[in-house]
């Protein structure tokens, strides 16, 4: 186990760092903008020197292969550099806004799970009965709408009906518990149940394989009660792959969060990433991607040695 935690561990390094050179070249070389003069006023462009003055103090200056060894540097010092748009520390502005990243993502997460494994449970327990098709088409439905959409669709129909528009403001947990509940819910449902629609049908298919092993025919010819049969016999099996697809769903949880935060005003990373997008803030755009990287491969690492935890007869060798 120590062997294969090391080396998937030694096998994170070379991915982080291709992808660290491509995120670099794609985002210095390809914009057709310049990142400066999208800092300058108008009056302001036309000045050389006032330009090269700016390419200097953000190491803008200095070759390409100088300035990516100076930012990964950075990165292994935990230094992510200044933003081009606030001249504030990349890590002081991301210091409040992880926090609104990390609750929606794994709160949504957990919602997901809730939602997800007794609806899959149930549809396969009745299957190809009322409850099944309903649940089925309840899934599919989810499944083929992005979470931003309904997103979308929410708030345009609170603000038709009911008046409600997502707050300007945003207040964290320890300043207001009750404030920020209610910001935080309706996000947190919409990317938890956007979700839940894939997870559904895969434990619903899972379980459907375990039931017609032949342990569980044994236990069944042995008299034992169908609660009891599932509860033993056919759910302990279930938690490897319902493990393995809830892995596969946080990068898609990550990846949803960030339209979601633009949508609801809240002030977390996938929200700084856009902003910085739009504004061309080159080293908010690499040092925040590099984070969300950095959460994936981590996510999927944890994913990968948890198998033996659940399952003892997972061996790595």
């Amino acid at each position: 186990m120590a062997v294969y935690a090391m080396r998937r561990i030694l096998l994170v390094v070379p991915t982080l760092f291709a992808l660290s050179v491509l995120l670099f070249v794609v985002i210095r070389v390809l914009p057709p903008d310049d990142a400066i003069e999208l800092q300058l006023d108008e009056r302001a462009r036309g000045d050389a020197q006032v330009k090269a003055s700016l390419m200097q103090y953000f190491g803008l200056h200095q070759p390409l292969w100088r300035q990516y060894t100076d930012w990964a540097g950075g990165l292994l010092r935990g230094d992510l550099g200044i933003s081009l748009n606030s001249r504030r520390p990349i890590r002081d502005e991301l210091a409040s806004r992880i926090p609104v990243s990390f609750e929606l993502s794994l709160i949504g997460l957990f919602v997901t799970w809730v939602v997800s494994f007794p609806l899959g449970v149930l549809s396969a327990v009745y299957q190809d009965r009322l409850p099944d098709y309903l649940l089925c088409t309840s899934a599919y439905l989810l499944d083929a709408i992005p979470s931003f959409v309904i997103a979308t669709l929410v708030i345009t129909y609170l603000a038709v009906y009911f008046t409600w528009a997502p707050p300007v403001k945003f207040t964290y947990l320890w300043d207001d518990p009750i404030g920020y509940l209610k910001i935080m819910l309706l996000p947190i449902l919409i990317i938890g149940i956007g979700a839940a629609g894939n997870l559904v049908r895969f434990t619903r298919t899972f379980l459907l394989e375990v039931l017609r092993q032949d342990y569980v025919r044994s236990a069944r010819a042995k008299g034992l009660s169908e609660r009891t049969v599932l509860r033993r016999h056919a759910l302990r099996n279930l938690a490897l792959p319902f493990v393995t697809v809830i892995g596969a769903t946080i990068p898609t949880l990550l990846t949803s969060s960030v339209i979601i935060e633009r949508l609801f005003n809240l002030p977390g990373m996938g929200r700084y990433l856009v902003t910085a997008v739009s504004q061309l803030d080159y080293p908010v755009i690499q040092s925040t991607t590099m984070l969300f990287a950095v959460l994936i491969l981590t996510s999927q690492l944890i994913t990968d040695l948890s198998y033996t935890w659940l399952d003892p007869r997972v061996s790595y060798k």
